[in-house]
């Protein structure tokens, strides 16, 4: 009994963890993560005729790539823009953006259309197309029927 109450002692002051699977081995994880980028990499190359990692497509493909201007590109595909526009870093201190602080909008970023300010239509039910009808528990039938 008293080697029961030595170990929990010593135990209450250590904080309680969980090590189901043993220390992690970081370069072991570093290889096995570098392998499946790869691997992805190659599939995707396949799939798409295009080499992702030096940006340029694949001879005999089922695709012809063709490139497109930066003015054609929607705002969230450039290239670029983080320098431009600071975007809201993620935290301790995660402020909003407000006009006060950014009123300056750029010209080249695309609005989204406002909503309109009319009372939205209520969500219909299946029972406003047709006419609920209850329905009747059978009955047993009687006699000779």
């Amino acid at each position: 009994m008293a080697m029961h109450k030595r170990i929990l002692r010593a135990l209450r002051n250590v904080p309680t963890r969980r090590n189901l699977f043993g220390p992690v081995d970081r370069e072991q994880l570093q290889l096995e993560y570098r392998d499946a980028l790869r691997k992805d990499l190659e599939e995707a190359s396949r799939r798409w005729s295009f080499d992702f990692v030096s940006e340029t497509p694949l001879e005999g493909g089922d695709f012809q790539w063709e490139g497109v201007s930066g003015e054609k590109v929607p705002v969230l595909y450039r290239a670029g823009q983080e320098g431009k526009h600071p975007r809201l870093r993620v935290g301790k201190e995660n402020i909003p953006r407000t006009p006060e602080r950014f009123s300056a909008v750029p010209q080249d970023v695309e609005k989204t259309p406002e909503k309109s300010t009319e009372l939205k239509r209520k969500q219909t039910n299946i029972t406003d197309f047709y006419q609920a009808k209850k329905r009747v528990v059978a009955t047993p039938g009687k006699s000779g029927q």
